[in-house]
């Protein structure tokens, strides 16, 4: 729930200062910057809110919301609402708000969706100095990669609740083809997920000298699946976050996929057709 608050207001504070930007209104905390006027247009955002509620032994608690974005506004020359709907939903994975109108629901009635445990949330301008109960959440959306025909988006996140033992963190990618004008899913890029999940296993053995032993595993054995992914050329990077697959300590896994871990005709069955397109893929 609170991981949630925190994706939801952040999305709150990208939404006022997107618009204005993009209507040509003012707004000191955003400022435009494209690399070309007419086919790419991106809004440098960076806000700050500071908000406090009584817990349950009547105490005050803080939490600092920070967030960062390189926000897309104008792709080719088009509106790239399918991106931005992208982004948003790689920042709010709750049922509620993983849809463009459940988040611009929230952003016009932010009332309804600020209670934590009954609690009302306020707005505050500073933390009283020396207070230990204090939260935090960071969110940052970060334009990794640009080519002719991938764009990669890396959203950084980061949470810590006052009190806990650590914080937690995530890096959840979008991928956006360029020439089709679509957000990539995994169910575009792979066809046999048996042979990902061994190519996975012996990418994670290569990178960490990880064993299944060392790995979270289901009853049945099976590697999950990774939610995330993101194309670097020719090699695709599998994604687990924290806890997903290994112990917090393990952190989060980057499992890269290169083609010479492969047979030529084992390339073909891993990956779609529109796959291999997108990683360049020549024997």
């Amino acid at each position: 729930m609170m991981r949630q608050l925190f994706l939801g207001l952040a999305a709150m504070a990208l939404i006022a200062s997107s618009c204005s930007t993009s209507t040509g209104g003012s707004n000191n905390s955003s400022s435009q910057a494209s690399n070309d006027s007419t086919l790419c247009q991106f809004s440098n955002i960076k806000l700050e809110k500071v908000f406090s509620y009584l817990d349950e032994e009547n105490d005050t608690v803080y939490f600092d919301n920070t967030f960062t974005a390189f926000w897309p506004q104008v792709i080719n020359g088009k509106p790239c609402t399918e991106l931005q709907q992208a982004l948003f939903r790689a920042m709010t994975d709750s049922a509620e708000l993983n849809q463009l109108d459940k988040v611009t629901e929230f952003l016009l009635n932010p009332a309804n969706y600020t209670e934590l445990d009954s609690k009302q949330l306020t707005p505050v301008k500073t933390i009283k100095d020396g207070h230990d109960k204090l939260s935090s959440s960071e969110v940052n959306v970060i334009m990794e990669d640009m080519t002719d025909r991938l764009l990669t988006y890396r959203l950084a996140t980061y949470s810590f609740m006052a009190g806990a033992a650590h914080g937690i963190y995530a890096q959840n990618y979008v991928t956006y083809d360029l020439k089709k004008g679509k957000a990539v899913t995994f169910e575009d890029v792979i066809a046999d997920t048996t042979l990902l999940r061994t190519a996975i296993l012996k990418s994670i053995k290569q990178e960490y000298n990880y064993g299944t032993d060392e790995l979270f595993l289901p009853d049945n054995g099976l590697l999950p699946l990774p939610r995330d992914f993101h194309i670097d050329g020719s090699v695709l990077h599998a994604v687990y976050q924290v806890y997903e697959i290994a112990s917090y300590a393990q952190g989060l896994i980057d499992a890269p996929i290169y083609p010479y871990m492969l047979k030529p005709e084992e390339m073909k069955r891993l990956y779609t057709p529109y796959g291999l397109e997108l990683l360049d893929y020549t024997e």
